[in-house]
């Protein structure tokens, strides 16, 4: 999985387009996303900037335990 984050500008237009392309999206805080590499030709496709992240500084979401 590649992690990327999309500027606050852009988040709306490139969220959607990675919904639409059918292929399961992660989606984590701070608009980060865990996509495959489809994911990424069609940012640059629709010319969407977004910036690579190192797996090791994305903070995933802990589970938290049913009561």
């Amino acid at each position: 999985m590649i992690y990327i984050q999309i500027p606050d500008e852009q988040d709306a237009v490139g969220f959607l387009a990675l919904a639409k392309s059918g292929i399961p999206v992660s989606c984590l805080q701070q608009n980060t996303y865990g996509v495959q590499q489809e994911h990424l030709k069609v940012l640059k496709r629709m010319k969407i900037s977004f910036r690579k992240l190192d797996a090791k500084d994305v903070r995933l979401a802990k589970p938290s335990i049913a009561a």
